[in-house]
């Protein structure tokens, strides 16, 4: 299978990403470039392959074959044989369940990232701290917080742990319909104060509407089209 790649060629600034994985019945064939430092829409069904593009993103799955290059680093090259492991990659993920640490207090479960990936972060937590408002919150355990708090420790997380570009995966999809708007609030403020392009994974075309500058549309493993 030859890879799908019409925007590989042209000159772009950020994230280039070019990979092929079978998962099952499922022939994962995707092309797309990011240029600037904004909100990236992956919009998709239920099995379409949102989550799996994903992991091959973060070095959580290997690609059968392609790339996966960020700036000049290049985080996966088949051909190469260049497969960055997670940690050296600086990718930021908040994940559709919080995964919070819950003997860590608020304050620890924000900076265990850059601790435990050893990163050098370029970003004060106290930016992200009063972004998200979650002063009153540092010395808290998970255990106390509710849906809303949990999710924008999970998003401070990752801003924090973040050298190179964010992932969010559904991260509205625990939250009940007054939260997702609140939380919508924090997530699209993030492009105006820092300089990490994120790609905001969803179901949901109201999500898109209210976040994304740009949209790309994942049926059946491929991108179907973009906005």
């Amino acid at each position: 299978m030859q890879l799908c790649c019409k925007h590989i060629g042209r000159e772009f600034l950020m994230l280039k990403v070019c990979v092929e994985k079978k998962i099952g019945d499922l022939n994962m064939n995707v092309g797309f470039a990011i240029e600037k430092p904004v909100i990236t829409a992956l919009l998709g069904k239920s099995g379409a392959g949102k989550t799996t593009l994903a992991n091959m993103l973060s070095g959580l799955v290997k690609p059968d074959s392609g790339v996966v290059v960020f700036n000049d680093d290049v985080f996966f090259d088949g051909e190469r044989r260049v497969n960055l492991p997670p940690e050296e990659r600086g990718i930021g993920y908040v994940f559709q369940e919080h995964r919070l640490f819950p003997h860590l207090s608020v304050r620890h479960n924000l900076t265990f990232g850059r601790w435990a990936g050893g990163r050098k972060n370029s970003e004060k937590l106290s930016k992200i701290v009063e972004l998200l408002e979650l002063g009153r919150l540092l010395d808290r355990r998970p255990d106390t917080l509710s849906g809303g708090e949990s999710q924008r420790v999970a998003i401070g997380r990752a801003l924090y742990a973040c050298t190179s570009f964010l992932i969010m995966d559904e991260p509205l999809s625990s939250l009940d319909a007054a939260l997702k708007e609140s939380i919508m609030d924090y997530i699209a403020m993030i492009p105006k104060n820092f300089s990490f392009p994120m790609i905001y994974i969803t179901h949901d075309q109201k999500e898109v509407d209210r976040l994304a500058e740009e949209t790309l549309s994942l049926e059946g493993g491929r991108i179907g089209g973009g906005a």
